[in-house]
């Protein structure tokens, strides 16, 4: 297939109408609808169907939309990677990153990279597992940085766990909970899950079905790391929290960790990049920043 027809394909599905697309690529529209036509005839599917708003794409598509995607980036890392080889500073390094990675590690492994390559833009995104695997997955991330996925989400995926993050359990500091000390005083209470189901601020439940308690009911969920410390702090409602995070909310946020006797397992905190994919040379030294600054932190705290 021509790369015209990828390009074209993914740029509807973006924009959502062959016209939007069409201004988006600086394209005659005809020459889009064309495009689209010949691909449709050598795929022998149809891609796209109109409605009032535009085109959606069909079944088809979708299942393809991914690999399209994937294609595309990977072109546009190839260009990036060969002016890089030649010393260039042309490209980007695209990092989706969890609170605590964006709180404690990437200011000071994009200070280290910059002295490197000064010119390279630097995109930071915030996601979490299981929202932040799709970019990884067509390429539009070079790297995640955040708790590890479970297995079965790991498929396609280089998963390079960097170190552990304990979990505490932390309130408002004038919450009446605050003094609690088993999980039992804390089923009834509202509880802030940071991320989505599935996700990593998910395992709350599981400490409670292990001590035969009846897992909490009023369960607020908030993809916004400043939203859930919001939320904690004025209601006075508990949530599951990194323990490296607490010295860098403390500041912010009027919280306390609560003493209860059971332990939440350890979570991971990973680096993750495509299997299969290399990284272009500042993708690889961005890799390389990070390491070097997540060894630093604990070795800080060590000391």
């Amino acid at each position: 297939m021509k790369l015209q027809y990828i390009e074209t394909i993914v740029a509807i599905a973006k924009a959502g109408s062959i016209r939007a697309a069409a201004q988006q690529l600086n394209k005659a529209q005809p020459t889009l609808t064309k495009a689209l036509s010949l691909a449709e005839e050598e795929l022998g599917v149809q891609l796209f169907r109109r409605t009032a708003r535009g085109v959606v794409p069909t079944e088809e598509a979708e299942a393809l939309l991914n690999r399209f995607v994937a294609i595309q980036s990977d072109l546009e890392r190839l260009d990036e990677e060969v002016d890089q080889l030649r010393g260039g500073q042309a490209g980007s390094v695209n990092v989706c990153v969890s609170p605590l990675a964006a709180v404690k590690v990437m200011p000071r492994a994009i200070s280290m990279f910059r002295r490197s390559f000064p010119f390279v833009q630097v995109k930071l995104s915030s996601g979490l597992f299981p929202n932040a695997l799709k970019p990884i997955s067509d390429g539009s991330v070079d790297i995640v940085l955040g708790p590890k996925p479970p297995e079965a989400m790991c498929r396609n995926l280089v998963v390079e766990p960097l170190m552990d993050l304990p979990i505490v359990v932390i309130t408002a500091a004038d919450s009446p909970l605050r003094n609690a000390k088993s999980l039992a005083e804390l089923t009834d209470c509202e509880w802030i899950m940071i991320g989505t189901l599935g996700g990593p601020g998910d395992i709350f439940r599981q400490p409670f079905l292990d001590n035969h308690l009846t897992p909490p009911k009023s369960v607020t969920t908030s993809e916004s790391y400043f939203g859930a410390m919001s939320l904690v702090a004025e209601l006075g409602a508990v949530c599951t929290f990194p323990k490296r995070l607490m010295s860098s909310v403390q500041g912010g946020w009027d919280v306390v960790q609560i003493p209860i006797q059971e332990e939440f397992q350890s979570q991971h905190f990973c680096l993750v990049t495509r299997a299969g994919h290399p990284l272009t040379t500042a993708a690889q030294h961005m890799e390389n920043c990070i390491r070097k600054t997540v060894i630093a932190i604990e070795k800080a705290e060590i000391e």
